[in-house]
């Protein structure tokens, strides 16, 4: 069979790996010059940059990333994390998000005193273990059919876990009584970072992973660089056919158009955003395709900053919280100190990244663009460098909505991926089945998971519904 896969971010490259496994001959089509997508890296000068704030996490040999790296057969190279993101807050008070339980337990006491912190993370923890069985167990999930919803009835010792998707993550704080504007910041700020909402519209089955999300934090050496360059050998090695600098332009009759040719297939998957998808087709696919996102579809857009900064830190993920009317919070990614592949020895790669919303950046004049695109780069390098008493930056430059729409070529430049919301139904979700004949997607606006091991869940989500198709 021959697939082809539109897209070479996280989830287009999963996806080739288990259509490969499946014995299956597969191209791969990347419009820009390397992988990854949202998640890739660009150079300046002697620095590499990670074109967002990613961390990797979900490598555990039951989770999404494990589950791929153990299909190649190999890891890359991971430098783990404790803590995992440190936090400042906006009344000055600083706090390490600890691996170790009691660890966290100890900062959470220490800079909420006279709360009772245990009951509540006791339970998110338990809740995140159980949820990776869960979804190990529903991998119809995005659901296209009523019969693809009768798999949450194959672990009935898991349906305690239902409940938690009546309740929002707020309720929950306030259940615990930990409901205080100062904790919410933390907790909104957590959210945020894997699940794109704040408490009171996150459901707490998903507030409950997103908030145990950072016990888990790695650094890949190389950065998304090093991550993506294995992942790409790893594909090659399968004699999966990885072609960068390959736009394709246009998808009709069981064929894929680039510039100068076109390609058949048998099975197409679509690592494209949603919103991006029915501009590719042509006659009825497009309809039908354009059907399948009757709905509207929102998601943040993101402002970014990249700098070279003299070397002085060991803790690589830290999210400042500024309460600004522009910049609620940011977070930061620092390179490995000792990683000369992203920064001259004594130096550090640094990666800003904030939620903005996009409709601020488009239809305004290239005048008012610029000012916009200043005032929060000023407000955003002004704090990091009072914070952390930095005198030097080096080949500072910053990324709009605008900047990611026309490098990732994502419509709006909407990036992060599309939240489970609370209250929401779970066949308003788009499936990873459409509704045109031998036609697939993943990524981030399909699977309502965040970052590279939620879009992983989806590419497994996708295997096993095609292995379902063919028996």
């Amino acid at each position: 069979m021959k697939t082809i896969i539109v897209g070479g971010g996280i989830g287009g490259i999963s996806s080739a790996l288990l259509a490969s496994q499946r014995g299956e001959e597969v191209t791969l089509f990347e419009a820009h010059e390397n992988i990854g997508g949202c998640a890739s890296w660009f150079k300046r000068g002697k620095f590499c940059f990670d074109v967002g704030a990613t961390t990797v996490s979900g490598v555990d040999f039951n989770q999404p990333l494990g589950k791929i790296f153990n299909l190649i057969g190999k890891s890359p190279e991971l430098t783990w994390q404790d803590p995992g993101i440190v936090f400042h807050l906006s009344n000055g008070k600083k706090l390490s998000y600890c691996c170790g339980f009691d660890a966290w337990m100890l900062e959470l006491e220490k800079t909420f005193p006279h709360l009772s912190h245990r009951p509540f993370w006791e339970k998110v923890y338990k809740i995140n273990s159980h949820a990776w069985e869960l979804l190990d167990s529903v991998k119809s999930f995005p659901f296209k059919s009523i019969a693809d919803f009768t798999e949450i009835f194959s672990r009935p010792d898991l349906f305690n876990l239902y409940p938690y998707l009546l309740v929002n993550t707020e309720m929950m704080l306030k259940i615990h009584g930990l409901y205080n504007p100062e904790y919410l910041e933390l907790i909104n700020g957590i959210l945020l970072i894997s699940a794109q909402a704040h408490a009171e519209n996150v459901p707490f089955l998903i507030g409950a992973m997103a908030l145990a999300y950072p016990r888990q934090t790695y650094a890949p050496q190389g950065g998304m660089r090093g991550f993506f360059d294995f992942l790409e050998s790893a594909c090659l090695d399968k004699g999966i056919r990885v072609k960068n600098k390959s736009r394709v332009t246009m998808i009709d009759n069981h064929k894929v158009f680039l510039n100068q040719d076109s390609h058949e297939y048998d099975q197409l998957i679509l690592n494209v955003p949603c919103w991006n998808q029915a501009e590719l087709f042509q006659g009825q696919e497009k309809v039908i395709i354009e059907k399948d996102l009757k709905e509207p579809k929102e998601a943040w857009g993101a402002f970014t900053l990249y700098f070279g900064i003299p070397s002085f830190t060991n803790d690589l993920y830290q999210q400042v919280h500024l309460n600004h009317p522009e910049v609620s919070n940011y977070f930061i990614s620092f390179s490995l100190p000792e990683d000369e592949s992203r920064a001259p020895l004594g130096w550090q790669a640094v990666t800003i990244s904030t939620h903005v919303n996009v409709e601020n950046w488009f239809g305004v004049s290239s005048h008012d663009y610029l000012l916009k695109k200043q005032a929060i780069m000023n407000i955003i390098i002004s704090d990091f460098k009072e914070r952390f008493s930095i005198q030097e930056v080096k080949h500072l430059t910053a990324g709009t909505p605008k900047t990611f729409q026309d490098y990732t070529l994502r419509k709006n430049g909407y990036v992060g991926g599309l939240p489970f919301l609370y209250g929401m139904n779970p066949f308003s979700i788009l499936s990873s089945e459409t509704s045109v004949e031998k036609v697939f997607r993943v990524g981030d606006t399909i699977f309502p998971g965040q970052g590279l091991v939620g879009v992983a869940a989806g590419a497994l989500a996708l295997d096993y519904r095609i292995k379902k198709s063919m028996s």
